[in-house]
């Protein structure tokens, strides 16, 4: 039976204490951080690739594929 509960998450690793509130939120700080980041260089790559988009889809028709 315990490998049934180490598939279900119920191994000896688990002992149920999470991390501090404190560390919880600069863990949450961190992350919102990192996503704004992502964020905003997919932003600035989507910006780019409509351009170029605009720019071949009027001119080189071979381009917009």
């Amino acid at each position: 039976m315990s490998g049934f509960a180490k598939l279900f998450g119920k191994g000896k690793g688990s002992t149920g204490k999470g991390p501090t509130p404190q560390e919880a939120i600069q863990k949450l700080r961190d992350t919102e951080a990192i996503l704004v980041k992502k964020q905003e260089f997919l932003e600035e790559k989507i910006h780019k690739e409509l351009l170029t988009a605009k720019k071949n889809g009027t001119k080189n028709k071979r381009g917009t594929n």
